[in-house]
């Protein structure tokens, strides 16, 4: 009896314990907090909430929130795309995208502050937080009540190389792409459409110029890959009134050498060929989401499911698509971009 009553204390502090809020971003423009919903005293049916508070009257907080579909596989990815406006009730069905403010005062809905958004069981989220120059890009996913998380923080855009590959610029609100000598390739994800183009290709005569023009979407959320091979950048960002706040990665490397995670896996990527090996005991949870809309989500070394099991699988990749991967166990986690292009694949480490 007396072993089952310290039992029932430690399962209540240890309930106590992760309910206590996370604040993963207070700069004295947002603060961003994950709360427990244990209670249900949010109006959604999750266990956690991401409570999201703008902390300057003149400095609304942008909000873009990507829930990836869970229901995917590697063998038959989610093709279910839809956009939800800002109505963040359920159902979610598919990967869902919503936008709306946090104390702005566009529409009466954009006043609130702060405003609460869901946590969804067992599913990865990408949350974009933006006003002007100022941008956020925190990565969630909740499991078994522990919330893992990764934030990314960027900053007025600056035109750069990508070394003997291409040039970036902006001119107004387009962005300049010019080929230093081989064929550009980019690729493009906004709230859900994707284009794909060449620059100073030669695959199609539309892909010939030397130097395009790419239009810079308004307030929208978007992601720009652009490189060749192994040599890749990638453009996170939002553009409102005139101001492009964007996270940007410029150092990428050839996946064939193999990456670690430290206590959690290896990957390595021959083609399209994607090898992940478990290194300890614990499961890892994989989530893929292509700039295409399509997205799935597996477990290596996991026991939910016989699949999950073995210790170490193998993917197929994106063809010539943009990609994101995160790779994760409760508050381990890696996000991963990539690109595949006439089986030399490129990897951008977004998190270590």
């Amino acid at each position: 009896m007396r072993k089952n009553v310290w039992f029932l204390l430690f399962l209540l502090f240890s309930t106590l314990l992760c309910a206590q809020p996370a604040v993963i971003i207070n700069d004295g423009w947002v603060k961003v907090s994950v709360l427990s919903n244990m209670a249900r005293q949010y109006p959604y049916p999750t266990d956690y909430v991401i409570e999201v508070r703008a902390l300057n009257r003149s400095m609304p907080v942008e909000v873009s929130y990507l829930m990836i579909d869970n229901t995917g596989t590697p063998q038959q990815p989610s093709t279910n795309f839809v956009m939800k406006a800002s109505n963040f009730d359920p159902p979610w069905d598919g990967s869902c995208f919503f936008k709306t403010e946090v104390g702005g005062w566009g529409q009466a809905e954009f006043a609130q502050n702060p405003r609460y958004l869901p946590l969804p069981h067992y599913r990865t989220c990408m949350l974009l937080l933006a006003r002007y120059e100022n941008i956020y890009a925190v990565f969630l996913r909740e499991n078994d009540g522990r919330v893992g998380y990764r934030v990314l923080k960027g900053g007025a855009f600056r035109n750069f190389e990508v070394p003997n590959v291409a040039r970036v610029e902006r001119e107004g609100n387009e962005f300049v792409v010019t080929s230093l000598g081989q064929p550009v390739e980019v690729g493009m994800w906004v709230e859900g459409r994707y284009t794909h183009d060449e620059v100073g290709g030669w695959a199609s005569p539309a892909y010939a110029a030397r130097t395009k023009r790419y239009k810079i979407p308004h307030y929208e959320m978007f992601m720009m890959m652009l490189g060749r091979y192994d040599k890749l950048a990638l453009i996170i960002g939002k553009e409102n009134d005139g101001q492009l706040g964007v996270i940007l990665f410029t150092s990428s490397n050839n996946w064939s050498r193999g990456k670690e995670v430290k206590n959690l896996c290896t990957t390595k990527a021959q083609g399209t060929t994607l090898y992940v090996t478990a290194t300890s005991s614990n499961p890892v949870e994989i989530t893929h989401f292509s700039f295409d809309n399509t997205s799935w989500q597996w477990e290596v070394g996991g026991w939910a499911n016989p699949d999950y099991a073995p210790k170490q699988q193998t993917f197929i990749l994106k063809h010539y698509t943009p990609g994101l991967i995160v790779l994760n166990r409760y508050d381990q986690m890696v996000v991963i971009a990539y690109n595949e292009n006439d089986g030399i694949n490129g990897v951008i480490l977004l998190t270590e």
